[in-house]
């Protein structure tokens, strides 16, 4: 049983504070999730030839915190979201991205407003992915951890649909999303795209494969992989971060 199983994943509330004198009446609700997109649950085939099926995709969240700011914020400009309007989900917690629905992370009060910034972390082991690659006729499950921290800075949700605008006594919604395309590349795209030249695909951990299959934690990829295919896989993990396409930038915790 492994340290999810044991522990149970389970959608909890965080503990919330709201940096805000707007009175209740000026107040909404602010929710939270978590996505890891629709190639989670319908698999997809990594730049080099595998055809990845998920089944549980582990995220460990530390803080996270919801910021109105003005003018609006640019994670590419090297600061930090700056704001006294905040919603702060500060309750460690463990969702499963492979889900018919997004994990609920939290739900706040919040006060009225434009919530167009994001700042969050991860905590060891970060993330845990379980599922099974296949090429030709070569299976691997795999259970690959990947417990390095991580922290991003975003700004606003890019999407279909506007996110973060809170009216009174109404629910609006903020999405933490996870681009592991990034990770293992796409195989639909071109060899010379960019989202396949920067990402590692999984010939690697297929290469440290044993007869059972590919079990592994961070400590044995610095072991295991090349130097160069280690740099890979941590420059693939600074870009993960995303507010739907809108982009975030890795910082330090």
């Amino acid at each position: 049983m492994n340290l999810y199983q044991r522990l149970g994943i389970v959608t909890i509330f965080s503990t919330v504070l709201l940096a805000s004198c707007a009175p209740a009446s000026q107040k909404g609700t602010l929710q939270l999730y978590a996505n890891g997109e629709e190639r989670l649950q319908t698999g997809w085939t990594s730049k080099d030839g595998w055809k990845l099926e998920l089944d549980h995709v582990y995220l460990t969240l530390g803080t996270v915190t919801a910021y109105q700011t003005h003018p609006p914020f640019d994670p590419e400009a090297g600061d930090r979201p700056d704001s006294e309007v905040t919603v702060v989900f500060s309750d460690p917690m463990t969702v499963d991205l492979v889900s018919d629905q997004r994990p609920l992370v939290g739900s706040a009060a919040a006060a009225v407003g434009h919530f167009n910034a994001l700042q969050w972390q991860t905590l060891a082991p970060s993330l845990q992915l379980v599922g099974t690659a296949q090429r030709g006729n070569v299976t691997l499950p795999f259970d690959i951890t990947l417990d390095q921290p991580l922290a991003f800075v975003c700004g606003d949700y890019i999407g279909d649909e506007r996110k973060g605008m809170v009216t009174a006594n109404s629910s609006a919604e903020l999405e933490i999303t996870l681009h592991f395309d990034h990770l293992f590349g796409d195989g639909s795209e071109p060899a010379t795209a960019e989202i396949n030249r920067d990402a590692l695909g999984f010939d690697p951990f297929a290469a440290i494969a044993t007869p059972e299959g590919v079990t592994v934690d961070w400590t044995g990829l610095q072991q295991k992989l090349s130097p160069q295919e280690f740099q890979t896989l941590l420059t693939a993990l600074r870009s993960l971060g995303h507010v739907g396409e809108g982009h975030c930038r890795e910082v330090s915790s």
